[in-house]
């Protein structure tokens, strides 16, 4: 154990001389690695451990795998990561990002040569239900990917009964964190301050974890409130929680005392009803709320500044950068608006081996080459379908399909390259461009399978339903098969439980090549692809936007479905579409668009509902029907009186059932 210790304090000291943090993956079973860790984490303060269950004597504060989000905002001297429990791409990147200099991320996992295979519970949540004996679900591409990469970037793996790896003389020279602003910060620092004495200003600041951009937002605050130029003005600070600012504070540490009661932290949902147009309001991890709820605070705010990461939990953060960037363009150019972006790292160093190696690994600094090309270039363009094991063997075009989906989608995050690479029934349809001798990707389609979802055999129909029942009367809600159950659940339409269908995941056209139909060409080879293997309907659900719905119809899909709720992400509803292949699946969709074009008519009384209708409304009443559903219903009654509680209970359900028999007499 002594030599143990030896070798991690070494590690360590030299990582902090380099201005590195360090990995080792502890390859082995739990009761051999746990034992190890006790007395290295019993020597410091600050251990972030995830894992469900930790043995008693361990040090360190518990954190949610499955919750990435609130993983933002913390510093962590060691990371304890147990893979063992689940390989969860988005919280691995995000605790990595608390890791200080001289930390180490120990990574408990299998033995390397069965880990591949290792059935985890994230494998095992992202699974689709079937029926029967169905391949193991793992991460088997993705833990080979980490592997390979872990070699490239010389990542400790150590197993049990091995020898320590020898390590390289503790280098003299040390690493120092910047004890001022650097160059960067210096010149975002004075472009920000210099716009304080003006009545609108927006200021806009991104960049890659750990480069001091909530530090930065501490020392404009202790600057602004020291200065007086506030005269009175108020100073707000929002994030997704108060955990988040942490970095904020630590940066007014050696603050005068007034300085800190001079900053109100609000909640996110609070600040249009606090926050006056005269005040000035920060934002940090700006990416991790609603779009629309930026939009807000832009519109009606006069004096803001925003900051955000482009990669960790965020997945690359161009979520950000595309809706919201978008919306800034088309803001009154009075408010000023500018962008900054801080690229040097501050609590570690450029070299940082764990940076580059998860960089590297989820493809997080991907971006395709395409990107140069202009419509005359693009010459004989053709679609190639891609199975994971191609994907996973072809380093160079996966990175390119992971940049474009970067590129193109505000939700791009690293478990989303997991999925690329082992989600059961995923393959993917790439528009390549034939002039090239290497042909460059274009465009790409992500799909997945859904349906049949086979109905469970039953004794007694009478007495124990059918899952196809169970589904539709919202007792039972299968994983995955996205379109079948909606149809089922919301619209009553049960019979698409039946049918093999396709459901688009991700589809892309590079930026500077759209408007060019190689979406279109997209669409209609896969559609085709699809038609010729039998499948009976190809979908989407999509963020419901004017530009994206004629995407859609423009290639023949019909809208059959819209959210009564807004993503948090894009600020928009999520819209259903559709196309029919087979008779049946073009029966589907003729019957699903009529209920949806329906949905908006007024009703009189209870004896126009149709059967559907009918149905819908018994199993909200009776089950578990959709709510969702009952509310658009019962909001279309001519007559219709009453509030919609957030949740449905039996009293409210009650009351309505009294309402219905009132008004049809």
């Amino acid at each position: 154990m002594q030599a143990w210790l030896s070798f991690l304090s070494t590690l360590s000291q030299s990582a902090a001389n380099l201005g590195h943090r360090q990995v080792i993956l502890l390859s082995g079973p739990l009761d051999w690695s746990w034992p190890l860790l006790k007395p290295w984490l019993a020597q410091h303060k600050n251990n972030a451990i995830i894992s469900q269950n930790i043995p008693a004597g361990i040090d360190g504060k518990q954190l949610p795998a499955n919750k990435p989000g609130n993983l933002l905002g913390y510093e962590s001297d060691n990371v304890v990561f147990n893979c063992h429990e689940g390989l969860y791409p988005d919280a691995l990147t995000a605790i990595s990002g608390t890791l200080i200099c001289g930390g180490v991320l120990f990574i408990l996992c299998p033995d390397t040569q069965l880990w591949p295979n290792h059935t985890d519970d994230f494998a095992m949540n992202r699974a689709p239900h079937a029926p029967g004996a169905m391949p193991t679900p793992n991460n088997y591409h993705m833990v080979r990917r980490l592997l390979q990469k872990s070699k490239l970037h010389k990542i400790h793996v150590i197993k049990q009964g091995d020898e320590l790896p020898s390590l390289p003389a503790t280098p003299l020279a040390v690493w120092q964190a910047p004890s001022n602003l650097t160059r960067d910060q210096k010149q975002v620092f004075q472009g920000i301050y210099n716009t304080f004495s003006l009545k609108k200003y927006i200021h806009v600041i991104t960049a890659d974890r750990g480069r001091g951009k909530s530090h930065l937002l501490g020392k404009l605050l202790d600057n602004l409130i020291n200065s007086g130029i506030d005269n009175g003005i108020k100073c707000y600070l929002t994030a997704p929680n108060k955990t988040a600012c942490l970095a904020v504070y630590k940066a007014l540490e050696h603050s005068k005392p007034w300085v800190t009661e001079h900053i109100t932290f609000i909640p996110p949902e609070k600040v249009l009803s606090t926050v006056t147009q005269h005040d000035i309001l920060l934002v940090d991890e700006a990416a991790s709320l609603p779009i629309d709820l930026l939009v807000q605070y832009s519109t009606h705010l006069n004096k803001l500044i925003l900051a955000t990461t482009t990669h960790g939990y965020e997945g690359t953060g161009k979520g950000f950068q595309i809706r919201f960037f978008s919306h800034l363009k088309n803001l009154d150019s009075s408010k000023g608006i500018h962008r900054h972006t801080l690229t040097s790292p501050v609590r570690y160093s450029d070299t940082d081996p764990l940076e580059h190696w998860l960089f590297d690994a989820f493809c997080l600094k991907s971006e395709p080459k395409g990107l140069n090309l202009n419509h005359l270039q693009v010459v004989n363009p053709f679609v190639k379908v891609f199975d994971q094991q191609q994907l996973a063997t072809d380093n160079p075009f996966l990175e390119e399909v992971f940049g474009l989906l970067i590129q193109a989608h505000y939700q791009t995050r690293p478990s989303d390259l997991r999925d690329i690479l082992d989600a059961p029934g995923f393959r993917l349809f790439a528009v390549l461009n034939g002039n090239d001798r290497q042909p460059t990707l274009l465009a790409a389609c992500l799909i997945g399978d859904e349906g049949p979802v086979h109905n469970l055999p039953t004794d007694n129909h009478e007495t124990n339903p059918s899952l196809h029942q169970d589904i539709f009367n919202g007792l039972r809600r299968p994983k995955g098969h996205l379109i079948p159950q909606v149809l089922a659940h919301h619209m009553g339409l049960v019979q698409a439980l039946k049918l093999k269908g396709a459901r688009i995941i991700r589809i892309a056209t590079l930026p500077n090549l759209q408007q060019q139909n190689l979406g279109s060409l997209l669409l209609t080879y896969v559609s085709r692809h699809l038609k010729n293997n039998h499948y009976d309907y190809l979908g989407s659900s999509y963020a419901d936007t004017k530009d994206v719905r004629s995407f859609w119809l423009k290639n023949n899909f019909k809208r059959v479905r819209i959210g009564n709720k807004k993503d948090a992400a894009s600020g928009t509803y999520s819209a259903l579409t559709m196309k029919g292949l087979s008779p049946q699946g073009i029966e589907l969709e003729q019957t699903a668009e009529a209920i949806f074009l329906r949905s908006t008519n007024q009703i009189e009384s209870r004896a126009q509902l149709t059967d559907i209708e009918n149905q819908l409304l018994n199993a909200f009443l009776t089950q578990r029907g959709s709510y969702e559903h009952a509310k658009q219903l019962l909001s279309r009654f001519k007559h219709w009186d009453m509030d919609f509680p957030k949740k449905a209970s039996k009293e409210f359900k009650r009351q309505v059932s009294n309402w219905l028999h009132r008004n049809s007499l």
